[in-house]
């Protein structure tokens, strides 16, 4: 069970850090472009990529071990965070208060993507309370989960929002690359048996 509440912890932290990043996107956008549009469009490829990416993701925790699967998920949203913060930071800004801007769309898709990886994890972490809770604890164990993932999107809102309000997007972006880089050195510390592979 030690294991367990550890990789939920490490998984409550990269799922804040992934919200946290797209929250902050969303309401930077509309601020720096007032444009309702823009949007309402980011919402809607943000639920279509969900719907659709879930095939794909959920056959990745399928055939590879649910710890190489979730480093996978913090590596792929470290590196498109890194590249989205080079984007921003070699762009006038004035570029991104234009709605229509390619590179803007550049440093939302990759962002939006950094984020859709997040949910790579949270279906492995659903998978692994088979493997690491005992069956008489199962239930509690899928309550937690289902607690980190609230407590991750009500966390994030409010501090995306605070971030956005008092610092810049730099910041929001180089806050998630070093959580990014904390939760993955400690996810690598920790010992995930994986089921035994069926003949």
């Amino acid at each position: 069970m030690k294991t367990f509440h550890l990789t939920l912890a490490n998984s409550l932290v990269a799922f804040v850090a992934n919200n946290f990043v797209w929250f902050a996107v969303t309401f930077w956008v509309y601020l720096e472009t007032k444009s309702v549009i823009a949007t309402s469009v980011m919402a809607g490829v943000f639920t279509l990529t969900i719907a659709f990416s879930g095939f794909f993701l959920g056959s990745l925790v399928d055939r590879y071990p649910k710890k190489r699967v979730m480093l996978l998920s913090s590596f792929a949203s470290l590196v498109l965070y890194a590249i989205a913060g080079f984007i921003f930071i070699t762009t006038p800004y004035e570029v991104f208060r234009d709605a229509s801007s390619v590179r803007l769309w550049i440093f939302i898709i990759l962002t939006l993507v950094g984020a859709i990886f997040g949910n790579l994890r949270a279906i492995a972490l659903a998978t692994l309370v088979t493997i690491l809770v005992p069956e008489d604890g199962r239930d509690k164990a899928n309550g937690l989960v289902g607690t980190a993932n609230g407590v991750a999107f009500l966390g994030a809102s409010i501090f995306s929002g605070l971030a956005v309000g008092y610092l810049n997007m730099f910041w929001v972006i180089a806050i998630a690359i070093v959580v990014s880089l904390l939760v993955i050195a400690h996810l690598a510390t920790l010992t995930i048996p994986d089921l035994p592979k069926k003949i």
